[in-house]
């Protein structure tokens, strides 16, 4: 979320897409922690599926927005 915020005080857009992807990565690696944390016993199964699907579908949400701020800047738009 603080890498999100911070991109939106970016110069430009394409500045700011390069945030997101920093936080698309982001979700990645609290997956594989989130995975950890199942395999060591210190979260319930259950928890994890449902903490992972919440992940996946905000690194969805990450992705769409990204393009869309991509496509934005393309058009000639740039401007933070």
């Amino acid at each position: 979320m603080l890498t999100i915020v911070e991109g939106a005080g970016a110069a430009t857009k394409r500045e700011f897409a390069r945030y997101l992807d920093m936080s698309i990565k982001s979700t990645t690696e609290v997956e594989e922690e989130l995975e950890l944390s199942r395999d060591y016993g210190i979260l319930e199964s259950r928890r994890w599926t449902e903490l992972t699907a919440e992940g996946v579908e905000i690194r969805k949400m990450l992705c769409g927005l990204r393009a869309r701020i991509l496509e934005d800047a393309e058009a000639g738009d740039d401007a933070g």
